[in-house]
């Protein structure tokens, strides 16, 4: 059998668990947080004065945010980078609105976080909204460069500029993965981890028929945002880009319904569902179903990753973070890595002080210390330091850090510390580089959608509608795949195929 491939993204992951995941120590940054030899500090040109950054991010800010960034301030000053940060959350359900409202209006901000997996760093260049940072990048970004591999800065670059700030917080070589309970496996008489497939399906059918709580551990999933993908698949050898191009390791580039390993994957998610593995009102899940199931514990198999076991304690006191295990099912064929980052830091045209943001993330790349203190806060007060590469956040009555920074935001592996409250399955393999993994054939391009942006999104209107029911597993692939096939034409994705074939070409060149 071939690799099990991961259904939701990484983004999905992130935000269940956001900063509380971690990894590798800093020993290959440099020793001095400020200013490298050659930089100009930002002071020179703002009349001693440093220059005010304001980073505009999503979600909401821990309680001690205000208390946290002024200790951060404190260091950029004694270290004189000529640079004072300030932090604008805005909460998930308005971000993408209050972002695109503040590009287009030319407001005065100097940084924001850019999911290329959500909009792409080439997205907004191509509408003029970004601020160019290749001379900044090469003046003020040693630190960067230095931490972050060529793949992931060429992921923030759209043409020969360089527009994003990458980060390099996880190793993206995942697609072939998934989490099983090994706790609930021994509960319920299942004798090992399953090895294929087939053994997966007895396995979960298992635990299933002797279930004993009031949720049924269906596989977690949001049906309505569901194309089937790498978890139902066996097909080692390609990546999904825009959840709708199919891109093989060989160059061959097609529309991905119409490939064999879209309808195996429909018909692996149609015998679950009905073998009562899925949900039956899996369209009408929710993001907010999905991550109370994911926290409350009542899930035998994930296609993704979890970082933090805190929560599923309160109804599974006995678990560990040993108790999970990654399904493996093809350890001959290598993971293949789509992009360098999805996670970068931009700046608006608008910005006064473009250079400011390469300064910041320079400075928070350049030791340990300032690593900590912006994603984990002040030591004692914020976090504990354990043992080896691992930390626990102090939380507050809520069970939230007083103080912390996204790692999947700005983070980067050599600097990550591990969550002690983290399956060790996800820590090993989330912040641990692949040395056996191999690039994408079109990892190097970030693709621009915007001289197809109409078709996008009514090919993604049609995805929900009548693709997303196939491949969660609702309806039956024969009987709806040639309708399905041709609204998706009407709806012109035959036209984004090709403008991807296209800038795949040019890249190549």
């Amino acid at each position: 059998m071939k690799k099990m491939k991961r259904l939701l993204s990484l983004f999905l992951a992130c935000v269940l668990t956001a900063a509380l995941f971690a990894g590798c120590s800093g020993s290959n940054s440099s020793s001095s947080g400020g200013a490298s030899k050659g930089e100009t500090s930002s002071a020179a040109v703002n009349n001693g004065e440093p220059v005010k950054l304001t980073y505009v991010v999503p979600g909401d800010a821990p309680a001690d945010v205000d208390r946290g960034v002024a200790d951060v301030n404190k260091k950029l000053a004694a270290d004189g980078v000529g640079v004072k940060i300030e932090l604008k959350y805005f909460a998930w359900d308005v971000w993408d609105q209050k972002i695109n409202l503040m590009l287009s209006t030319g407001d005065d901000f100097d940084m924001f976080h850019v999911m290329n997996d959500r909009v792409t760093i080439a997205n907004y260049a191509s509408r003029n909204a970004l601020a160019d940072l290749t001379d900044a990048f090469a003046q003020y970004g040693g630190n960067i460069k230095k931490n972050c591999p060529d793949l992931a800065v060429k992921s923030g670059q759209v043409g020969s500029k360089q527009y994003g700030i990458p980060a390099f917080w996880v190793e993206s070589a995942l697609d072939h993965q998934g989490l099983i309970r090994t706790d609930l496996l021994k509960k319920y008489g299942v004798a090992s981890v399953p090895t294929n497939w087939d053994e997966l399906t007895a396995a979960f059918q298992t635990v299933m028929s002797k279930w004993e709580g009031n949720q049924k551990p269906y596989l977690p999933l949001v049906g309505a945002s569901q194309v089937g993908g790498y978890f139902f698949n066996s097909d080692s050898n390609y990546v999904l880009y825009e959840n709708m191009i199919y891109v093989n390791q060989d160059g061959t580039i097609k529309n991905y319904f119409e490939t064999d390993t879209f309808k195996e994957s429909c018909k692996r998610a149609r015998d679950w569902y009905q073998k009562g593995l899925i949900n039956s009102d899996v369209l009408t899940v929710t993001s907010d179903q999905l991550n109370n199931q994911l926290n409350t514990g009542d899930w035998l198999v994930h296609a993704g990753t979890i970082g933090d076991i805190t929560s599923l304690k309160t109804n599974y006191p006995g678990v560990t973070v040993n108790d999970f295990a990654w399904l493996d099912f093809d350890t001959a064929a290598p993971e293949i890595r789509p992009y360098g980052t999805r996670n970068m830091q931009a700046v608006p045209a608008s910005s006064k002080h473009p250079e400011a943001a390469v300064k910041f993330v320079n400075w928070l790349y350049a030791n340990q210390d300032n690593f900590n203190l912006f994603v984990y806060g002040t030591e004692g007060t914020d976090y504990k330091k354990l043992d080896g590469n691992a930390y626990e956040a102090i939380t507050d009555e809520k069970g939230q850090p007083k103080y912390s920074f996204a790692t999947w935001m700005v983070g980067n592996i050599n600097f990550e510390y591990l969550n002690a409250n983290g399956p060790k399955a996800t820590n090993d393999h989330l912040y641990t580089t692949d040395k056996t993994a191999v690039d994408g054939t079109a990892a190097l391009m970030t693709f621009d959608a915007s001289s197809v942006q109409t078709q996008v999104a009514d090919v993604n209107t049609q995805i929900a509608a009548v693709i997303a029911p196939m491949a969660c597993g609702a309806v039956d692939y024969d009987s709806n795949i040639q309708n399905a096939l041709q609204l998706l034409k009407t709806a012109g994705i035959d036209s984004i195929v090709a403008e991807f074939q296209k800038q795949y070409n040019a890249s190549k060149k």
